[in-house]
């Protein structure tokens, strides 16, 4: 047994004499070659999930009693090691990682040399990784992930670059700008030199990682404003944010904030591009959307209960074609249908209004009224244009939806859109139909201007009894006649109060209610189908939210419209009297 540890203790010291003449050797002749053809960084192996964080130490004043000229290896510990100590050193290196089951010291100084160029990357690896962005052995996952890294300190250095090789193992990058030989002793000449700084990268078949191997660093080539790989899409990475938080932002404005961070030349056209690609990344592409949609159809039922979705598309010419051409959709919430059952009021309200993305369409809605006078949306969809078999279609699906059939008694206000008015009576012959009084007055402006012409309109579309309309006709006949008899066309039964029937218990006499519900679209219909659906969606969520809101704080038996309507007819009843009136 005293043997055995004898021999053990004395090979130990002949392998820590070895290695510590093998790392002397490799720091004067360089690299000590393999015998394996497998990575040589394989063996080498950091536990990222158990590094812990150390206290920050201030060390400024610190000075070890060494001697500094002496050459480190295998690491960055300062530690003295004595001679004497074998134990404590061999601490630093496991020992049992230079055990070989092979009884050969070939097997053993494999195993060594593996260790020793390990642990020397390792540390000119640490070094590099602090004041490089590119060093010896470095890894990557892909070449993209390669490329995306030299493109970007292209652009921070200002300075050109040319691809030499880029086949499946090898990828050689160079700076081709050029420095002019203007040395003080030397004749200028149109021979120019090349700026030594290079960098491969290359990978073995059975590598999965890509691995720099050679790199010079050394810049000598002039820096230059025009950098191409400033592309677009390397400027759209970087305003992503910027264009969520600031769709609107001009583009001018952002052409001089790139120029000024990245000190290059940037075009119009260039940045136009950029924010157009970030736009796409924030909101969506527009092509691609059409495909999502069924998905996203999917998606609103499951987690909207009881909405009803229809979509209409063309088919194809060829009857095996799987893709379809988008034409339509309606969308009906369930909990809308809910809210208009539980207290729904005999009136609705109908418009369009444009898309403005790349694709051309309209987006038809249907608007009610709430107890407090508020708009109540209740359905809405996206279609190619207005006309009789667009308005058709979306009126037969929302008759569905709210149980309406040919002898409801709605009261319909629109502005005389193309093929609304023949869809409604087709659809709903018994139903009341009214017209929006701006847009009869925006008619008239463009034969007959003034303010007497639209005051006189005002006055009869607002009479509340008949004789007060009579009187008001009577005076645009005296004021214009060919006004007068273009305004009897109309029949007054649709724009004027004195003729409501008063089955609807509004006396609306503006589309209001559509123009309001329109108008809080205006900053989702230039976005893709998808993206501005939701934004619908998202509009008409936080609504309802903040309408139960004030309801919370309703005090009293009435809506705070309804109250302070109530408030204004008792201060009008005082200055009235009551007269009886007795009858001989």
């Amino acid at each position: 047994m005293e043997n055995d540890l004898g021999n053990d203790a004395t090979l130990t010291d002949h392998m820590e004499n070895d290695l510590v003449n093998d790392a002397n050797d490799f720091g004067k002749f360089g690299e000590l070659e393999s015998d394996n053809d497998e990575s040589d960084d394989s063996d080498f192996f950091v536990d990222i999930d158990n590094i812990l964080d150390d206290i920050n130490v201030d060390m400024q004043d610190f000075e070890m009693n060494i001697d500094k000229d002496v050459e480190w290896f295998g690491g960055s510990s300062n530690t003295v090691v004595d001679e004497g100590t074998h134990d404590e050193a061999l601490e630093v290196i496991n020992t049992d990682f230079l055990a070989s089951d092979s009884s050969s010291d070939e097997g053993i100084n494999g195993q060594r040399k593996k260790l020793i160029r390990a642990i020397q990357r390792a540390h000119e690896n640490d070094e590099a990784l602090i004041s490089e962005p590119f060093y010896n052995f470095q890894k990557y996952g892909s070449t993209k992930e390669f490329k995306d890294k030299v493109k970007l300190h292209a652009i921070e250095t200002r300075r050109e670059l040319a691809l030499e090789k880029n086949d499946k193992n090898r990828v050689r990058w160079v700076f081709k700008g050029t420095i002019p030989n203007l040395g003080p002793n030397v004749e200028v000449n149109d021979e120019e030199e090349i700026c030594p700084w290079v960098l491969l990268a290359s990978k073995w078949k059975k590598d999965v990682n890509w691995t720099v191997k050679t790199h010079n660093k050394v810049h000598k080539c002039l820096q230059t404003r025009t950098v191409k790989a400033c592309m677009y899409k390397f400027l759209s990475s970087n305003i992503v944010e910027q264009v969520e938080s600031d769709p609107t932002i001009p583009i001018r404005a952002l052409q001089e904030q790139l120029q000024r961070r990245f000190k290059v030349d940037l075009s119009r056209m260039q940045t136009f591009r950029a924010e157009s690609e970030a736009l796409n990344l924030v909101q969506g592409d527009f092509v691609t959307q059409y495909s999502l949609l069924r998905d996203y159809i999917v998606e609103l039922q499951t987690r909207n209960p009881d909405t009803i979705i229809r979509v209409d598309v063309e088919s194809e010419g060829n009857p095996h074609t799987e893709t379809r051409t988008f034409r339509r959709i309606y969308i009906c919430l369930g909990a809308l249908k809910k809210g208009f059952a539980a207290g729904k009021r005999d009136f609705l309200g109908f418009d369009g209004a444009f898309m403005k993305g790349p694709f051309p369409g309209q987006i038809l809605s249907s608007v009610g009224l709430d107890g407090n006078n508020g708009i109540y949306p209740l359905a809405y969809e996206v279609i190619e244009t207005e006309n009789i078999s667009s308005w058709t279609w979306f009126l037969s699906y929302l008759g569905e939806d709210l149980g309406l059939n040919t002898n409801s008694n709605f009261t319909f206000i629109t502005d005389r859109q193309k093929g609304i008015l023949d869809a409604i009576s087709t659809l709903f012959p018994c139903a009341g139909n009214r017209y929006c009084v701006r847009h009869i007055r925006d008619n008239i402006r463009k034969q007959w201007r003034g303010k007497p012409f639209e005051d006189l309109l005002w006055t009869c579309a607002t009479a509340t009894h008949v004789q007060q309309f009579n009187k008001g006709m009577e005076e645009l006949n005296k004021l214009n006649k060919d006004y007068y008899e273009w305004l009897t066309k109309i029949p007054p039964q649709h724009w004027s109060r004195s003729q409501f029937t008063g089955r609807a218990h509004s006396d609306v006499i503006l589309n209001n209610l559509c123009e309001t519900f329109n108008g809080k679209l205006n900053e989702g219909r230039d976005k893709p189908i998808i993206t501005c659906l939701e934004f619908i969606r998202e509009y008409i969520m936080k609504k309802i939210v903040n309408v139960e809101k004030a309801i919370g704080k309703c005090i009293g038996p009435l809506t705070p419209t309804a109250m302070h309507t109530l408030e204004n007819m008792k201060k009008k009843e005082e200055d009235y009297r009551s007269v009886f009136l007795w009858k001989w």
